[in-house]
This record gives structure tokens, sequence and C-alpha cells, in this order.
């Protein structure tokens, strides 16, 4: 197995140079050749004031940045819940919808991107959370296929099941057609439709991800049929 610390030397050192220069609480290390991020993550707001701390685990997967990292809240300090958003068996952050990782995400991105982008908005939302006693769930999506229709509801701007039920099919094929019907039920062919964005999409959202989401999808769709 190639682990990316060791296979690219020089981005390890700018990994950890990153996590000392702007989260000097936090502490890199290796342990079974995988690479942890561990101590206190301070929440500050658009002022700059600290709003609360938290202490975390970051694990590192072995092919960073293909994939990016797990978060643990590790102070006990959030309940384990999905409300929370943390997986009550392992403690898992859901940071977001997995179809919506590399909307935001690259191979380019660095583990300070990960921090802005997931982990410090993540941690926002809970001192949120806690402050308005739950009244923020909405700013997040929800769990299973619900969130995911909300998603793709969302990023396409309509609300038929249907649609997304084929835009989502369309999203696990190897190649978009421009022949086929697009997935909106227009009744026009895709390159006359929707074309521009079923691209746009098929290149970011992952065709593993996208047919996980699919086989989800199946079951609750064929069930309502």
């Amino acid at each position: 197995m190639d682990y990316w610390h060791i296979k690219n030397k020089g981005l390890f050192d700018s990994f950890k140079l990153e996590i000392n220069k702007n989260y000097p609480t936090l502490v890199v290390s290796i342990a079974d050749n995988l690479v942890y991020i561990k101590g206190t993550i301070r929440i500050k707001d658009d002022k700059n004031i600290v709003l609360d701390s938290f202490q975390i685990e970051i694990k590192v997967p072995y092919n960073f940045p293909q994939e990016i990292p797990e978060v643990r809240e590790t102070g006990n300090k959030i309940p384990l819940n999905k409300d929370r958003h943390l997986d009550e068996q392992n403690g898992i952050a859901c940071l977001c919808f997995k179809d919506e990782v590399f909307l935001f995400w690259s191979e380019k991105s660095t583990i300070t991107d990960f921090m802005k982008i997931f982990v410090e908005p993540f941690f926002l939302w809970q001192i949120e959370y806690e402050v308005s006693g739950g009244q923020n769930k909405d700013k997040a999506y929800a769990h299973g296929q619900d969130g995911a229709l909300q998603f793709y509801k969302e990023i396409l701007n309509i609300d038929d099941k249907k649609a997304v039920y084929k835009f989502v099919e369309y999203l696990t094929k190897k190649k978009i057609k421009g022949h086929w019907n697009c997935y909106c039920g227009s009744g026009q062919k895709m390159r006359d439709c929707h074309f521009d964005l079923m691209k746009k999409y098929k290149g970011q959202i992952r065709t593993k991800d996208a047919k996980k989401t699919f086989d989800s999808f199946k079951q609750v769709f064929n069930k309502t049929k």
C-alpha cells in the first residue's frame, strides 16, 4: 500500500507546516502508518473571537488527498446521535453529504482547505445548535435518502423525485450521451436541454458515490411505484 506521507514527503512537510502555523493547538502524529491530527480546535467568529473549543481527532486516509479525512470529537462535548451528525457507533462526524464532497474538494486541495471547508463549519454548526436549541437543523441536509434528495433537488433547482432519480442514474454511467432523453422530463434530448448541467456534475460527483446513492434510491423508489 502506498502511503501518501511516505510517497510524497514534500506534501507531508507542507501538511505539517500548515497545521503548525494555522492550528498551533493541534499536533500531527503517525500511528500504524496513518497520519493523525489531535488536540484542540478553537472555533472563531468573523471577528476572530473564540466562540468555543473542541477536542478532536482527525484520521487522514492512506491515499490523501484523493479521499478526505475522518473527524471525531473526542471530548464528549457533543452527543453521538444523528441530530448532531455524529455516527452513534464509531463517532465519525458527518461533515457533508458524500456526493457533495468533490464539489468543494480536489486532489490539489490542502489540509488547510479541509479544515476551512469542512471541519470549522461543522463545529460552528454545533455551537449554533447549542445556542438555538437545535433550531438550525435545516441548515444541514437530513440523513439517508431524504438528505440525498434535498441535495440533488437543491443543485438542480427542481422538486421532482423522478427527475432526481433519473439524474443520479445518468451519473452512474461511464459517459453521458446527448441522444438520451433529458432527466428533467421535458421530452427533449439531453443535447437540447440540460446537457451542460449534466456534464458539469458528472465531472464533479464521483461515479462510485453516485452508484451508492442510486442504489439507495432504487430501494425506496421501487417500493413506492
